[in-house]
């Protein structure tokens, strides 16, 4: 295994890592399978929702301040059981996207009054409308509307 050590000290270099990750990588999700309707299928084989729920019921966990990590979605995968936060599903809900041939991209976004970006999430171009596809916390849906006060498009 190749481990590449960066500092993550901003958000255009995460969003750049990140975008590495889901570019070079989003092949790895061929290697995995799930049962669906008691026949395995790779999880690139779901559907936008199906593949959408897979992600959201990772549970989620916060990386441990200092320290941000983004990895290749086989690790992602391999380890998500640890729980991931939401660089790491959005690079898995990114990956699938690609996979699919669907255009997508990251947004950077922050909820709160003073306007500080904390927050990625993917968008996926459909039927020519970005729709948000935010699978972070379990109580999320796909393409649901978020309130939002800053956004950047990474």
């Amino acid at each position: 295994m190749i481990i590449e050590k960066q500092n993550l000290n901003n958000k255009l270099i995460t969003g750049n890592g990140m975008k590495k990750m889901i570019n070079f990588y989003y092949g790895d999700l061929k290697k995995f399978y799930v049962k669906k309707n008691n026949r395995l299928v790779s999880l690139n084989e779901l559907s936008i929702r199906d593949f959408f729920n897979f992600v959201r019921k990772i549970p989620y966990r916060q990386d441990m301040k200092p320290i941000e990590v983004i990895a290749r979605p086989k690790h992602l995968i391999n380890h998500r059981n640890l729980g991931l936060d939401c660089k790491k599903k959005a690079i898995l809900m990114s990956s699938y996207l690609k996979s699919k041939k669907i255009p997508f991209r990251l947004v950077a976004s922050s909820n709160r009054k003073s306007r500080k970006i904390h927050h990625v999430f993917p968008q996926a171009k459909i039927k020519n409308k970005w729709r948000n596809l935010d699978a972070t916390y379990q109580n999320y849906k796909p393409f649901q509307k978020k309130q939002i006060t800053n956004h950047e498009i990474l």
